[in-house]
C-alpha cells in the first residue's frame, strides 16, 4: 500500500480538513478504478485529537480499516514550533524562525524511517520503507520532503505576513523584522507545492483584483462538508466554540433573559450550556455561531446559511484572525462582537443572513458543487495523472 501524509499548521481544524481532503482522494481514485492509500496523520494533540477524529471518521475507520494512521512521534515534531497553549504568538514565530530547518531535518528523517504507528483505535501497526504517493497539506509550517505536495488551503502564509507590514504596531503586536524572516521560511515551503487550491471565500478574498501567488494557484469551493440538513426538534439558541473572552458572561446572562439556550462542544467552559456537535449549527433554531474565526468554523457557518459572531482582534494573536475578521466582515459572513448587546447582534445577524445565503448560491453556480473537498481531489488527480 502507498500512502498519503498530511502537514498541517496549528488547531483543530487543520488536522481535520487534511484527513478529509485524503479521504476524498481516495473516494474519487476508487471512483476511477485506481487502488487506494493509507493515510497518516500527525497526531499532535494527544487523546483530544484521538477522540475528535475518532467521532468525525468512525464510519469511514470501520468501513476502511487500515487506512487512517497516527503518528506520536511525527505530531510531536510539528506541535513544537506550534503557535498554542501558553506561548504567545510572537514567541512561537521565533521558534519557528529558529527551528524549521532543524525540525524539518527531523521530520525528514523520521519519515524515512520505520513508523510506529496506531489505527484510531489504538492499534500498534509498525510500517517500514513507507512508498510515500502524496503529501496533504494546509498552511504547513515544515518541509517533510518524501513526496509531492497538494496544499488546500484558506491562504498563504507568507501572504498574511506580508500584509502585516502594511499595519500599524498598535494592531498586530509582532516584531516586523521577525514578520520578514519569517515570510523567507513560508515562502520558501509554499513553493515546494505542486498544486495550492485556494478556497473561496479565504482571507483574502474581499480584496478587489487579488492576484494568484503562485502560477500552480487554483480557486476551489470551501474545503470542509456540507453539514447535512437539522431540523431536530430543539429550543432556539446560539452555539458556542470560543471561551475565556472578557465580557461573554454579560453575553450569556442576556442569553438566557431573552429565553435562548447556549449550546457547545465544550459545556465546560460554557455555563449552564448544552454538549452538541458543531453540525447542529445547520438547524435553524441556532441564531447564529459565537467562534474564532478560523476558517473551519467561518465555512461551517456560511455553508449552514448560519451567521458566524468572532471577538475582536487581540493584537498579540495570529494575524490571520485580524484579516480573516476583515474579511468576514467585508464580505458579509458574519460580525465582529465589540460589545455589542445581544438585541443588537440578533437584528445585525438576521440582516446578513439572506446575503449569506445568495454567497452559497453563487459559489454553487460557479463551480458547479459547494464539496470542497470532491472538487479539490479531482483536480488533483487530473492534475497528477501519474499517481
Amino acid at each position: 500500500m502507498r500512502f498519503m501524509v498530511t502537514n498541517f499548521a496549528y488547531g483543530t481544524g487543520p488536522y481535520l480538513r487534511t484527513t478529509e481532503l485524503a479521504i476524498a482522494v481516495n473516494r474519487e481514485r476508487e471512483t476511477r478504478g485506481l487502488e487506494r492509500w493509507g493515510t497518516i496523520v500527525p497526531l499532535v494533540y494527544g487523546e483530544e485529537q484521538r477522540r475528535v477524529m475518532t467521532e468525525e471518521f468512525h464510519d469511514y475507520d470501520r468501513a476502511h480499516p487500515g487506512e487512517l494512521f497516527l503518528d506520536a512521534p511525527l505530531g510531536a515534531i510539528l506541535s513544537s514550533v506550534f503557535y498554542g497553549g501558553d506561548t504567545a504568538y510572537a514567541e512561537a514565530l521565533r521558534i519557528w524562525v529558529d527551528t524549521f530547518a532543524a525540525a524539518s531535518a527531523r521530520a525528514h528523517a523520521h519519515l524515512r524511517g520505520s513508523l510506529e504507528l496506531e489505527t484510531l483505535s489504538g492499534e500498534a501497526r509498525t510500517i517500514a520503507n513507507v512508498d510515500y504517493a502524496m503529501e496533504v497539506s494546509r498552511a504547513p509550517r515544515l518541509r517533510y520532503g518524501v513526496a509531492p505536495i497538494a496544499n488546500a488551503t484558506f491562504g498563504y502564509i507568507s501572504e498574511i505576513l506580508e500584509h502585516v507590514l502594511g499595519e500599524p504596531a498598535s494592531r498586530i503586536a509582532v516584531d516586523r523584522t521577525l514578520v520578514r524572516e519569517a515570510m523567507r521560511i513560508a515562502s520558501a515551503i509554499e513553493r515546494d507545492a505542486a498544486w495550492h487550491g485556494l478556497a473561496e471565500p479565504s482571507t483574502f478574498s474581499y480584496l478587489p483584483g487579488r492576484s494568484r501567488r503562485y502560477p500552480v494557484e487554483e480557486a476551489i469551493p470551501p474545503t470542509i462538508p456540507s453539514p447535512s440538513p437539522d431540523h431536530a426538534p430543539m429550543a432556539e439558541g446560539i452555539y458556542v466554540t470560543v471561551t475565556g473572552i472578557p465580557g461573554l458572561e454579560r453575553l450569556y446572562r442576556e442569553a438566557e433573559t431573552l429565553g435562548l439556550k447556549l449550546y457547545a462542544n465544550n459545556p465546560g467552559a460554557v455555563p449552564k450550556s448544552e454538549r452538541r456537535l458543531p453540525q447542529v449549527i445547520a438547524n435553524p433554531k441556532i441564531k447564529f455561531q459565537f467562534a474564532r474565526s478560523g476558517w473551519g468554523s467561518v465555512w461551517l457557518s456560511q455553508l449552514s446559511g448560519t451567521p458566524l459572531v468572532v471577538p475582536d482582534f487581540d493584537p498579540a494573536d495570529d494575524p490571520e484572525i485580524y484579516f480573516n475578521n476583515r474579511c468576514i466582515e467585508m464580505l458579509g459572513l458574519g460580525i465582529v462582537w465589540r460589545g455589542q448587546s445581544l438585541a443588537e447582534i440578533l437584528t445585525e445577524a438576521e440582516r446578513i443572513r439572506p446575503g449569506i445565503q445568495k454567497r452559497n448560491r453563487n459559489l454553487e453556480q460557479r463551480f458547479g458543487t459547494l464539496d470542497g473537498n470532491r472538487y479539490a481531489a479531482q483536480r488533483i488527480i487530473d492534475k497528477f495523472p501519474i499517481l
